[in-house]
């Protein structure tokens, strides 16, 4: 092994292997059978906004909408679209759907009308499962509904949904009302397709990514083992479950484990959060950059909460100023443990654990995840502190992207993937955020990375969080625009814009923003990614 390579890999990553996997088995019998059978069936495994659910009561939710998608001639293999939220009957009806061999394609209920419409004709989707609260966006398009949709499933009261003489609509308790508790598990091979997100589409189309079966015994294992996930645990994830940082470490995992999952239909909003934490008191907590800065504020303004049972923060999605770290580390002496991930790669592939971090990094690989950082000539980098695209080998990558074949040959290169994310790794093998591949612009000729000029900004006392893009002056020439978020107590002037321009001078003038807006929120992605799309669209 290359010397750099002896430094990122760790002896415990080479002496990780894979479990064996079943070649045919049904995941919900891993996540939910095999607990019962280990003696935890009156164990809670789901809480949902206070109320509590045992595995043994789960499994029979889970096989009572198996029994209401099969009434409904939902086939082994066809589709069903998730427009919603999280709740127990999302949930029940996702375990449901793969009970039944049916894929559950997850997407973010905030997506717009036409959003939808796209999603619906780009799955062919049989069967809908949304919350009651959407459907007027169904309305909105129901002239326009695909003929493969022959079944809406609602979530809650009964909606006014516009009726088509050939499609079903019903609501879910309609659906379950009169059904076993008890349902086979359609066996699946495993490679088999078993489900799908959809990526944030803040570069293009928003891209179907399939997973195969064998996800649900290689993605417990390899983070059970690198964040030491244990029986014992109560772990909450503030991404909602149509996100890999939600669904897999907020609720598959810990059920893997017979752990207790924490769950809510609630928006994220810092009161929320703090609510269900001190109410569940969950050992772990995954969440991402937004979420912290709002619980910071928070513990600032209004009080400081109660984190004492919480031995694990992890974060992904977005890189966050050294500030940040060393705020939440005074409130809570907690030490936020960064990562990076990606719903292509099936959750994190580098990250910091508790026995093995450096704070303001990304960490190291997770088990069973191999990294290369490639240069802009295609030759893998193998000196430390020298951007590169980061390259993903994983068994958990994303078959393909569905309906999606040149975006999946230029993203799926051989047993590699290409992430889009540009990385360096420093003298100790610790990976480092520098910016996505797409964000990074030049001026006057030199690259100019948004994620540094944004760190230089945000070192002042007075800003919250701030974003660069770049745009063309009048001349035609490409220049740096910041968009800055103030902390609660200063005024945007023109004093104070000189003084960020004056910080963000000592990394080099030609990264000076050519014009700072001052904003009371920077818009983001359905994934609570900063969307930067949007920020450079004009008006």
């Amino acid at each position: 092994m290359n010397n750099y390579k002896k430094k990122i890999y760790s002896d415990e990553w080479l002496s990780f292997n894979d479990p064996n996997i079943p070649e045919y088995f049904n995941p919900t019998t891993v996540l939910l059978d095999s607990n019962i059978a280990n003696n935890l069936g009156d164990k809670t495994a789901l809480i949902v906004d206070s109320e509590n659910f045992t595995y043994r009561g789960l499994l029979s939710h889970t096989c009572r909408a198996a029994n209401g998608l099969q009434s409904l001639k939902i086939e082994p293999g066809s589709r069903i679209l998730m427009f919603g939220t999280d709740s127990l009957e999302y949930s029940a009806t996702w375990f449901g759907a793969i009970r039944s061999g049916v894929v559950p394609a997850v997407v973010s209920d905030a997506y717009k009308a036409e959003s939808l419409l796209y999603f619906l004709r780009d799955t062919s989707c049989g069967a809908l499962f949304i919350d009651c609260e959407q459907v007027e966006k169904l309305n909105a398009i129901a002239e326009e509904l695909p003929h493969t949709l022959k079944t809406v499933i609602i979530r809650g009261d009964r909606a006014s949904v516009t009726e088509s003489g050939d499609r079903e609509t019903l609501t879910f308790s309609e659906m379950v009302e009169g059904q076993f508790d008890q349902a086979e598990p359609y066996p699946l091979h495993h490679n088999d397709i078993a489900y799908m997100f959809y990526s944030g589409g803040t570069t293009g189309t928003a891209k179907g990514i399939i997973h195969l079966a064998h996800d649900f015994y290689l993605v417990p294992e390899r983070h059970g083992a690198f964040l030491e996930y244990r029986e014992s645990d109560i772990v909450h994830a503030t991404s909602k479950k149509y996100f890999t940082h939600g669904l897999w470490p907020g609720l598959l995992i810990p059920l893997y484990f017979g752990a207790t999952s924490v769950i809510s239909r609630l928006p994220p909003t810092a009161e929320n959060v703090v609510k269900i934490i001190e109410a569940s008191k969950p050992s772990k907590l995954i969440t991402v950059p937004t979420i912290i800065k709002n619980i910071i504020l928070f513990a600032g303004q209004t009080r400081v909460p109660d984190f004492s049972s919480i031995g694990v923060v992890t974060s992904a999605s977005e890189k966050m100023p050294p500030e940040i770290f060393e705020k939440f580390f005074e409130f809570f002496g907690l030490e936020i443990l960064d990562s990076i991930g990606s719903s292509e790669i099936t959750y994190e592939w580098i990250a910091n654990r508790p026995r093995d971090f450096r704070r303001g990094s990304l960490g190291k690989p997770v088990f069973g995840f191999e990294a290369k950082l490639v240069d802009e000539e295609g030759q893998e980098i193998a000196e430390p502190n020298k951007d590169g695209e980061a390259w993903i080998k994983s068994k958990t990558a994303c078959f393909f992207y569905w309906r999606k074949l040149d975006k999946t040959k230029e993203t799926f290169i051989g047993e590699w993937t290409r992430t889009g994310d540009t990385l360096r790794f420093d003298e100790d093998g610790y990976f480092w955020f520098s910016g996505r591949s797409d964000d990074v612009f030049k001026v006057k000729g030199l690259w100019v990375s948004p994620i540094e000029v944004e760190a230089a900004i945000t070192e002042d006392e007075a800003v919250l969080e701030a974003a660069v893009v770049s745009f063309e002056d009048k001349d035609g020439l490409t220049k740096p625009m910041a968009f800055v978020v103030l902390n609660p107590g200063y005024k945007a002037t023109d004093e104070l814009a000189a003084r960020l321009r004056s910080g963000v001078q000592k990394i080099g003038g030609y990264k000076v923003p050519e014009q700072i807006k001052f904003v009371d929120s920077l818009p983001r992605t359905t994934l609570m990614k900063i969307d930067r799309r949007a920020l450079r669209s004009p008006g």
